[in-house]
C-alpha cells in the first residue's frame, strides 16, 4: 500500500469543499476557488510532472543570427 501524502489529502479535501461551495453558490469567486483546488489537486497528483528537467536550453553553436545587418554595424 503506498503511504499516505498530508498535501495530496489536502487537496482532495479542500477540492471537495470547494466543490460543494460552488455548487451550493455558483458566484464567480467560488469558481475561482474550484479552478485553484483542482490544479493544486492535479499537482498533488503527479508532483514529477512540474518541471522536472527545466527549460531547455539551446544546443552549444546554435545561437540565433544575428540579422541582415551583422554584428556591431548600425544604421546611419
Amino acid at each position: 500500500m503506498a503511504k499516505p501524502n498530508a498535501r495530496l489529502d489536502a487537496a482532495r479535501k479542500a477540492y471537495r469543499e470547494a466543490l460543494d461551495a460552488a455548487r451550493t453558490a455558483p458566484t464567480p469567486e467560488a469558481w475561482a476557488t474550484l479552478l485553484a483546488a483542482g490544479k493544486e489537486l492535479s499537482a498533488a497528483e503527479d508532483p514529477r510532472s512540474r518541471g522536472r528537467r527545466g527549460r531547455r536550453r539551446a544546443a552549444p553553436g546554435a545561437e540565433q543570427p544575428e540579422g541582415p545587418l551583422g554584428q556591431g554595424e548600425g544604421v546611419e
